[in-house]
């Protein structure tokens, strides 16, 4: 049994009834001895108004306190359940151990740290040399951002420090001893919801005096190794919090530049380690001649492990950047429309158009470079000329990474002179070490499709190169080589062409141009290596029968409602740039999620099912939930099994799914589970029991471009889960790194839509196989996360929607195999992710094969009223602090309970689920709840009591003598 503070809980409640109960008995022998007395004495009571004030007030109170104890009960019985949390039954027959599990963090460290520069062969540094560790963050480093993907230092953590150290490296302990800077406690592991501080906490220039003046750091050393630092939170970006000397979050500030430009003069190496997972705005490695650059991202508790490894060469470096990394922010379009922005006809709501359409991050720098682009920000007035300064502009391209050792790649293989539509391409790459140390190195591919100015009505954008495919070789040595072979079925390449008459009355198709696509083998996505080319003579169109042979229907237009203004073309080196950025509207249609009342009349829908006219639910049956595992959705052993639930186990499937699913008994299912949050390792919101071991953050990840590593994690997710005794995992989170500024980057993977699928769909695969019930997550487009339960309204158009923003959750569908989704908070459009049944229904269901649950994420923004519109558009549960209740009057309201207990229970059938125990909180509340009762009925008798004229005694007057 893994033990859960319920427990404790219960404890301290039954501690309290019985403490409240000696009140009684005390309060009780109180008011029969003041009667007594009163009686006795036959004298009136003083200070009578004052006494029945206090009883009368008092009386109200208990009874206000009794209604209010019933009331919340049956309000947060669900939520009631997680707190109330006494242990899981978990098992400790894993394939995995614990030692195993800070292993692959350390893994993930090794091959996802990124060396982003090394000029004159800075690093590697020797072991046993001497340095000046500066920045506050080389000393409070961040492990991670905050919300529900916080992680805390352990006790047998590695940080900045112990890593320099174990790695060999002497470190001037003047800065220490001298207060420069003060190594803080590590926080205690706290349970809930924590927000990470944004804030810059470098010091003033002039605390460096005495031993820990830059002189006296000289003569310890010539070399420097600065940290600078960022975290990011979950429910803030970036951009939210105001920052000092007029510098965005991205930016060196004040203290920071001033440490940099002393740095700069005093020592001979200077080398910057970055500890964020938000890209920096780089431009400040050539204002002050840094010699060497290392990203360590937010590593967790044992990834910074590998830092000082790499510092002195005993890991070679072979990480690669997921994101592209700048010299100012303000050159990609997203920005020009991202933050907290109100609108002006809706109350309490808020907008975000994603006008530049496919043209985020990479696909926006490479193919301004390649058209020469000269565009002027509109909001700050800045122009950037991408032909002529694209050095200038772009720091570090995507997929950037040095190592201590070089490689030649040259294509060797080729199956695809000639595309076909149906077929795969396929690449070998042969890989040599053409250095003197071992090492390995990341294959990317490129494809660079055909691209014409459309007479269509919107026309297909086309990004002058794109990533389709990637492989990484073992550690080679010097002189040795590897070949590694890349396949990507070509129905992958396709574009979305929104103006494509499908025949049918739809419009919409996957589509490939006619023309000559060449594909690259790049060190990132600016730099080519070798290339081939292969052609196609005429358009294809993946529509009707022609559909592409992943998807269960062929795909057309879903989301004309989130359309709407100017999309960013290519066309003439991007000539609409200021049309687009300034056609954004600060209108939004309604915000309402409400039911339709009248859709729930027995007539809403007469093609329903028979199955559920009249009393086809609670029957008899003696089919189990283990009956039906493994069996296909549509085994007609389903309908008899989900007739046998009533119609309260219907209901509590959809509102008890907070973190949990219930006991439903009349399927042999006699225990409840528990879920789990964390996309950096499992974690909880009700109880530190459940918290298992944290890697590092997803960013370094993907970094890594393994897909060997991605697997393994999703192996050891399944098994941690196991071990603690949770069913299901709220995570991989893998919306996009649209913005730098996204506060929840940590948790994402990349800008890249394959790069984050590839990696996501390899952990779900695995995690599935282990039995791990995943959730990807939050779908769609949550990209953003100040406001994101505060009405906020994404506008995208389709092309954009599913070739950057739903790839990576199509592939975790199509390719992870996932039976569980979380959708996300906002609108898309105007109607709300988690009722929207284009979203939920047409593409993940339909086209997609996608067979499971789908949850919502926490509602905070009363969406809970929509809650049966919500089924109908394919929601099957609801993660609320409030609770819920939903209809179940009609022949229509059992039907689609019924098909979201289907949902539900595939996703159970086919998972791993774990029997938690939950302290028996109601018989608390019950007695509580009583003994309050008794204290008010003593406050009406002692003011039944106080009021009641006393017996008027007659004494007897003697006679006079």
């Amino acid at each position: 049994m893994k033990e859960g503070s319920g427990g404790q809980l219960a404890m301290y409640c039954m501690i309290g009834i019985a403490v409240l109960a000696v009140i009684i008995v005390i309060a009780a022998v109180a008011l029969a001895l003041g009667t007594r007395k009163r009686y006795r004495e036959g004298r009136a009571v003083k200070h009578l108004k004052v006494g029945n004030g206090i009883l009368g007030s008092l009386g109200v109170l208990l009874l206000a306190a009794v209604v209010a104890l019933g009331v919340a009960t049956n309000m947060f019985a669900n939520q009631l359940n997680n707190v109330f949390y006494v242990g899981a039954v978990g098992s400790e027959e894993v394939d995995t151990t614990e030692d195993d599990w800070k292993d692959l963090a350390r893994q993930i460290g090794q091959e996802g740290m990124t060396l982003m520069r090394n000029n004159n062969d800075a690093l590697p540094l020797s072991s046993g040399a001497k340095v000046n560790l500066l920045g506050y963050y080389a000393y409070n480093p961040y492990f991670s951002g905050g919300g529900s993907g916080r992680v805390s230092a352990t006790e047998d953590s590695a940080d900045v420090l112990s890593s320099l150290e174990d790695a060999g490296i002497e470190i001037n302990p003047a800065l220490q001893s001298a207060g420069v800077y003060e190594v803080l406690p590590p926080e205690p592991v706290q349970i809930g919801f924590h927000v990470s501080p944004l804030t810059v906490d470098e010091v003033t220039i002039d605390k460096f005096t005495g031993d820990a003046s830059f002189e006296s750091m000289k003569e310890y050393s010539d070399t420097a190794v600065i940290v600078l630092g960022r975290t990011g939170s979950e429910g803030a970006d970036l951009t939210s919090y105001e920052q000092i000397d007029d510098a965005n979050y991205l930016q060196l500030n004040d203290n920071e530049k001033a440490l940099m430009q002393r740095a700069s003069e005093t020592f001979d190496k200077v080398i910057v380690v970055i500890n964020s997972a938000n890209a920096l705005e780089m431009g400040f490695l050539d204002e002050y001649d840094v010699d060497a650059c290392v990203w360590a991202g937010l590593p967790g508790p044992y990834g910074f492990d590998a830092l000082g490894k790499i510092l002195t060469g005993e890991i070679n470096p072979s990480g690669k950047l997921p994101d592209t990394w700048v010299t100012d922010n303000d050159s990609a379009p997203a920005n020009e429309n991202y933050g907290t922005q109100v609108a002006s006809n809706a109350e309490a709501s808020h907008y975000v158009d994603y006008v530049e359409g496919i043209y985020v991050g990479y696909k926006w720098y490479e193919t301004a470079y390649a058209e020469g682009a000269v565009v002027t920000n509109t909001t700050t007035g800045e122009t950037f000329d991408y032909g002529s300064d694209y050095d200038s502009i772009v720091s570090f391209p995507f997929g950037s990474g040095l190592s201590y050792t070089t490689f030649a790649q040259t294509i060797t293989g080729f199956n695809a002179s000639t595309l076909d539509p149906k077929g795969t391409v396929s690449v070998d790459v042969e890989v040599t070490n053409t250095g003197g140390v071992a090492g390995k190195e990341v294959v990317q591919l490129y494809m660079t499709a055909p691209y014409t100015d459309y007479d269509r009505e919107n026309g297909v954008e086309k990004a002058a190169v794109q990533l389709v495919g990637y492989g990484k070789t073992a550690e080679l040595a010097p002189g040795a080589s590897e070949t590694v072979t890349i396949e990507v079925p070509v129905e992958d390449l396709a574009a979305y062409d929104t103006s494509h008459d499908n025949g049918d009355g739809t419009q919409g198709s996957y589509m490939l141009d006619a023309g000559e696509y060449v594909f690259s083998v790049r060190a990132n996505a600016h730099e080519s290596l070798d290339e081939v080319t292969s052609e196609l003579a005429e358009s294809y169109f993946y529509s009707g029968d022609n559909q592409r042979s992943s998807d269960g229907q062929s795909a057309s237009n879903q989301f004309d409602e989130a359309s709407r203004g100017v999309y960013l073309s290519r066309a003439d080196g991007f000539a609409n740039y200021t049309e687009a950025m300034e056609s954004v509207s600060d209108e939004v249609n309604s915000t309402a999620n409400e039911d339709d009342k009248d859709a729930y009349d027995p007539s809403y829908d007469e093609n329903i099912p028979s199955m559920t006219k009249g009393v086809d639910y609670a029957a008899d049956g003696d089919l189990t939930l283990d009956d039906v595992r493994g069996l296909d959705y549509d085994d007609p052993q389903w309908d008899e099994l989900i007739k046998q639930l009533t119609v309260d186990e219907l209901k509590s499937l959809v509102e008890d799914s907070t973190y949990a699913s219930p006991s439903l008994l009349s399927i042999g299912k006699d225990f409840r589970t528990v879920d789990s949050d964390g996309p950096m390792g499992i974690s909880s919101m009700w109880t530190t029991s459940m918290n298992g071991i944290a890697y590092p953050c997803i960013p370094l990840l993907a970094a890594t471009f393994n897909v060997d590593i991605a697997t393994e994690f999703g192996e050891q997710m399944a098994d941690q889960t196991q071990y603690y005794g949770t069913s299901g995992w709220y995570a991989p989170a893998m919306n996009n790194h649209r913005s730098a500024f996204s506060g929840r980057n940590f948790e994402y993977y990349s800008e890249d839509a394959v790069l984050a699928g590839t990696t996501a769909s390899a952990q779900v695969k695995a995690a599935r196989e282990g039995g791990l019930i995943v959730y990807i997550k939050h779908f769609a487009l949550n990209d953003m996360e100040s406001v994101r339960h505060e009405n906020l309204h994404t506008y995208s158009n389709e092309q954009a929607i599913r070739e950057i923003y739903l790839k990576p959750f199509e592939d975790c569908v199509k390719k992870g195999g996932a039976t569980a989704v979380m959708a996300s908070m906002n609108f898309i459009g105007d109607t709300y992710a988690g009722a929207n049944a284009s979203l939920l229904t047409e593409v993940l269901r339909n086209e997609w094969g996608f067979n499971g649950k789908v949850l919502t994420d926490m509602d905070q923004g009363g969406m809970a009223e929509g809650a049966n519109a919500a089924m109908r558009a394919g929601l099957d549960g609801w993660l609320t602090r409030w609770g819920i209740s939903v209809r179940a009057e009609s022949d229509a309201d059992i039907y689609y309970l019924q098909r979201s207990a289907h949902n539900t229970l595939y996703a159970m059938a086919n998972g791993n689920l774990m029997p938690v125990n939950i302290a028996n909180w109601q018989a608390y509340s019950v007695a509580l709840g009583v003994e309050l009762a008794l204290l008010m009925v003593l406050c009406i008798a002692a003011l039944i009591l106080r009021n009641r004229k006393p017996k008027t005694v007659v004494k007897e007057v003697p006679a006079a003598e």
